[in-house]
């Protein structure tokens, strides 16, 4: 259980060597299926599309890139969010229905106490579920996703009291290295910790709840 275990990890190598063998515990959970349900295919997609990001991200974070590595850490708790919903609903079985065969958007269903899943929401609710602050972390990370004055502020720079510098580049400033990668290794223990609560937390809970129905 990941629940309310989120550690730092300060050694980039042991860092990047977790988020590398993501797909690896995936997959040794997805061994796991053997009577399939409608929760285990909408699981198997949530999954799929959160490997997927596993050699963008490594790749961004060899280049420091915030931006794409914020974004990737956003739809890495997209991915999270998505799964939680299975367990804050009447039935978990329609709601995958529901998204899978029916293609409806998870912001028009509900919650057990009749409140619409938006990403709000559901960051809400998660966050009560870890004892975090995933709403606020969201928010966080949708501003160096968005585009905001941060943008404009993390090219200028004041030269005196009347001329700045623009830098547009593929590289980060030198003088902004510390920062940007400080920065990089929060988003990286950031993706790494949903990650895994999206694997050993919420599909391996769900695994435990089907195995007690197949047993009655």
């Amino acid at each position: 259980m990941i629940k309310n275990k989120c550690q730092f990890i300060e050694n980039e190598d042991e860092l990047r060597d977790k988020i590398n063998k993501m797909d690896k515990v995936a997959n040794a959970y997805l061994m796991k299926i053997e009577d399939l349900y409608m929760e285990d295919l909408y699981f198997m997609s949530v999954i799929d599309k959160s490997i997927k990001l596993i050699d963008s991200f490594l790749f961004a974070l060899n280049k420091r890139n915030l931006t794409v590595l914020a974004t990737l850490t956003r739809v890495q708790i997209d991915c999270v969010l998505r799964a939680f919903a299975t367990t804050i609903v009447s039935d978990s079985g329609d709601f995958c229905k529901a998204i899978l065969i029916d293609d409806m958007r998870i912001n028009r269903l509900k919650d057990t106490n009749n409140n619409t899943l938006t990403d709000k929401h559901l960051c809400k609710m998660l966050g009560i579920y870890l004892n975090l602050p995933v709403y606020d972390l969201y928010e966080k990370i949708c501003g160096f996703v968005h585009f905001s004055s941060d943008s404009f502020h993390s090219i200028a720079k004041s030269q005196d009291k009347n001329s700045i510098t623009m830098f547009i580049s593929r590289n980060n400033r030198d003088e902004d290295k510390q920062t940007f990668e400080r920065l990089s290794l929060e988003l990286a223990n950031q993706f790494l910790f949903f990650g895994t609560v999206l694997i050993e937390d919420i599909f391996a809970s769900w695994l435990k709840q089907k195995k007690r129905w197949d047993n009655q």
